[in-house]
C-alpha cells in the first residue's frame, strides 16, 4: 500500500495572499464578536485570546519556513506548497464556531420555545445549556485563534519569500512536472 502526501500548491500572488488573509481575519473577528455578544463569553477572555494569538503568530512566523516550499514553472510563475496542515485547523475551527454561533442564537432568542420544543428536555443531558455553550465556545475560540495565527504567520513568510524571489535574492527550484 502506498500513501501519497496531500499538499496544497497554489500560485503565489501578493494581492491574493493579502485578500485571503483579510477575509479570514474579518471572519475570525466576526466569530469572536459573536462569542462575546451573542454566546456570552466574558469580555475578560480577550486578554488570553490576544496572548495566544501573539504567541502563535510569533511561532508560526518563526517556524513556517520549514513547511513552505516554493517552485517556479517554465513561465517563471511562482508557486507555494503549503502542506496539508495549513488550513485544516482554521477550517475546522471556523465551521464548528459557525455551528456553535447558530446554536447560541437559537438558545438566546428562544427559538426552540417558539416552535414548541422545550430546551430543558432538548439539552437535559448537558445540564445548563448556556454554560456548556460558553465553555465549548471558549475552547473552539482558542482553536480558531490558533488557526488564524498560524495562517497569518505563514502568509507573512510567503510575502517575505515572494519579495526575495522577485528581487533575485532567493533562488527556487524549477517544478519537475
Amino acid at each position: 500500500m502506498r500513501f501519497k502526501s496531500v499538499r496544497q500548491v497554489e500560485k503565489l500572488n501578493k494581492r491574493k495572499v493579502i485578500t485571503h488573509s483579510i477575509i479570514q481575519f474579518a471572519l475570525t473577528l466576526f466569530l469572536l464578536y459573536s462569542s462575546f455578544f451573542i454566546i456570552g463569553v466574558p469580555i475578560e477572555f480577550i486578554v488570553p485570546y490576544l496572548i495566544v494569538f501573539g504567541v502563535v503568530l510569533y511561532l508560526a512566523n518563526k517556524y513556517s519556513d520549514k513547511t513552505l516550499r516554493f517552485y517556479k514553472n517554465s513561465k517563471d510563475i511562482i508557486f507555494v506548497d503549503l502542506g496539508w496542515f495549513s488550513n485544516i485547523c482554521y477550517i475546522l475551527a471556523t465551521v464548528t464556531r459557525i455551528v456553535i454561533t447558530s446554536l447560541g442564537i437559537i438558545l438566546r432568542l428562544g427559538l426552540l420555545e417558539k416552535i414548541g420544543m422545550d430546551s430543558e428536555l432538548t439539552f437535559f443531558f448537558f445540564g445548563e445549556a448556556i454554560s456548556i455553550f460558553i465553555l465549548v465556545t471558549i475552547i473552539f475560540d482558542f482553536l480558531l485563534i490558533y488557526g488564524k495565527a498560524v495562517l497569518a504567520g505563514m502568509h507573512r513568510r510567503m510575502l517575505v519569500h515572494y519579495k526575495l524571489i522577485l528581487s533575485g535574492k532567493e533562488q527556487v527550484k524549477e517544478e519537475t512536472k
